[in-house]
């Protein structure tokens, strides 16, 4: 059995004082769902609940519309992840692995989209999707234009350390631009869009401005109805509480799935040749 030095020692304290002030988020959360405002606001606001009120998580859900702000949450990310990802690995394709004029232009004017912020387009946003704000694409199709820049930067250094010699023999073996671009090089290229998907599912899930401007109460977004919650003169602290657990647990359902990949992608992009 190894000796513990005093270095390791403190090093392992510190890693376990850090993973608690890393959980304690959750835990607070997770007890704050549970509890009522009394208990939240007043008499017990970090303990655990002396009365579990998963009660909560009904009122929430029904009175809430929480199920319905789920759902239209679920079919602006999802569609949002895609779109995303389909047209960031076609313009990535094409933007490296092919010869044409303004090439270099294209990628840098597509690059300086990560520089505009979305409240500095919030105006436009608003007088061009006016007519969509009771449908799913007035979150949707900006939501792909500035998740686009990202997904692109992603996805090219991945593309750009996979050796032109693939492409080659495949072309050889009579395969066009598209059956190469789908059977051989977007295989390889899973980890880089399993990295791009997480951070795009993260800005998209937890995005409250567009939400809160672009849509309609039937097409409110998880983030937007949990919001909405709060009363100008009274609060119910418990069904929000209920609400932002209903609302993490997807991003941390995500993560634990592709974590692997993600991992993954950053020892492939370290170690090339």
């Amino acid at each position: 059995m190894k000796k513990m030095t005093f270095g390791k020692v403190v090093c392992q304290i510190f890693l376990i004082l850090w993973l608690i002030l890393c959980l304690f988020p959750l835990y607070y959360m997770f007890t704050f769902s549970l509890k009522d405002t009394n208990e939240i606001m007043k008499v017990n606001m970090l303990g655990l609940p002396r009365q579990w009120l998963f009660s909560n998580y009904a009122n929430a859900w029904n009175a809430g519309k929480t199920s319905l702000y789920l759902f239209n949450s679920v079919i602006d990310t999802f569609v949002t992840l895609i779109f995303t990802s389909l047209l960031g690995f076609m313009s990535s394709y094409g933007l490296l692995r092919m010869r044409w004029k303004g090439q270099k232009i294209a990628m840098t004017y597509i690059m300086m989209g990560m520089m505009i912020p979305m409240h500095a387009a919030l105006y436009p946003l608003t007088v061009t999707l006016l007519p969509l704000t009771k449908t799913h694409l007035s979150l949707i199709i900006p939501y792909v234009a500035f998740n686009l820049p990202i997904t692109i930067l992603i996805i090219s250094g991945f593309i750009s350390s996979i050796p032109y010699e693939m492409e080659e023999a495949a072309c050889i073996d009579g395969c066009g631009v598209f059956r190469t671009a789908f059977t051989i090089i977007l295989p390889m290229l899973v980890p880089a869009i399993a990295t791009a998907a997480i951070f795009v599912f993260l800005q998209v899930w937890n995005e409250l401005l567009l939400a809160s401007v672009l849509t309609t109460d039937k097409v409110r977004t998880l983030t937007v109805g949990i919001k909405q919650m709060s009363g100008q003169y009274q609060t119910e602290y418990g069904p929000m509480g209920a609400g932002l657990v209903i609302a993490t647990l997807p991003t941390l359902v995500l993560y634990c799935c592709m974590s692997g990949q993600v991992q993954k992608s950053l020892v492939t992009g370290a170690v090339k040749g």
